[in-house]
């Protein structure tokens, strides 16, 4: 009787130690698995940070090459530029939100004591000019030169047979109805100039 006790006791150890075991091996198993799986979150997190950084920047090189076609030659040092602007008076963001209600990727920046929203409109970034009453000054978006009338390039190359502007002109629209202007940048023995025309093809002076 005491061995049948002795080989049954003998049993159930071995049965829990094997037990055991397996709840070890399974327990090692599932970890592996849970840091496998934290290792790819961590990944795919860094991924994603990474590519948010670089549209990031991406985004604000854009920006500075676009405010350099809008304003150059309107300041002499590169920190005289437009500064960014968190805050912008109520009037000029409805103005703005009335105005242009489709568009995309909007900035703030201030410049000589007006808003400037510089947006994604169709296929062209332009920035809008607003006073800090809601009325806005004008409307600059780079185009290529093929933009321009025909008849209003052949006027300035007459005018102008030492010119050679640029393959990128700044159209300039004004709050008048059907009014805009065009400013050429021209290089002069190696030197820039600037000038517009209305879109008659008569040469205006306009200031910034």
């Amino acid at each position: 009787m005491k061995q049948i006790l002795l080989i049954l006791t003998a049993v159930v150890i071995s049965l829990s130690v094997a037990a055991q075991g397996n709840s070890g091996g399974k327990s090692k198993t599932k970890d592996k698995q849970n840091k496998a799986q934290n290792a790819d979150a961590n990944n795919n997190s860094n991924a994603k940070g990474k590519a948010k950084n670089n549209n990031a920047d991406k985004g604000n090189k854009e920006k500075q090459e676009h405010d350099k076609k809008v304003w150059e030659g309107t300041y002499k040092n590169d920190g005289d530029g437009p500064k960014p602007s968190k805050n912008q008076p109520a009037k000029v963001r409805e103005a703005f939100a009335r105005d242009y209600p489709g568009a995309q990727t909007v900035t703030w920046s201030k410049y000589r004591g007006d808003w400037t929203a510089t947006f994604r409109n169709g296929v062209f970034t332009s920035t809008a000019v607003y006073h800090a009453n809601g009325e806005r000054r004008d409307t600059r978006t780079p185009v290529p030169r093929q933009e321009v009338p025909r008849n209003i390039l052949d006027d300035i190359f007459k005018r102008r047979p030492q010119t050679q502007p640029t393959e990128e002109v700044i159209k300039v629209e004004l709050p008048e109805r059907n009014r805009h202007l065009f400013r050429f940048k021209e290089i002069i023995n190696g030197v820039a100039n600037y000038f517009f025309v209305d879109n008659a093809g008569k040469e205006v002076n306009y200031n910034y």
